[in-house]
């Protein structure tokens, strides 16, 4: 038999501190105990898709800035709305 391994989508809108949806933002989730990296580039409207995530911690980057954390376990929804801030430039 082959064991069926759950993962995880999470998807959303990046935007501006504006609230403007940003194209071509790069949307990475870091598995923070194995270091895999998944990572997305936003479309035309803003939208992300990160695909098969397994579950862990991660960290979440935008354009190489940290935008927070996320985790994923066994409770955890398969699909989810993750809308993400893109951090502000110092």
């Amino acid at each position: 038999m082959i064991p069926l391994i759950r993962s995880y989508t999470r998807s959303g809108v990046i935007t501006d501190t504006q609230g403007q949806a940003i194209a071509g933002a790069r949307v990475e989730a870091i598995q923070l105990d194995r270091g895999t990296r998944r990572f997305s580039v936003t479309n035309g409207a803003g939208v992300y898709y990160l695909e098969g995530l397994p579950q862990g911690k991660y960290a979440l980057k935008i354009n190489g800035k940290s935008a927070g954390s996320m985790k994923l376990e066994e409770s955890s929804e398969a699909f989810q709305e993750l809308n993400l801030q893109q951090p502000s430039i110092p």
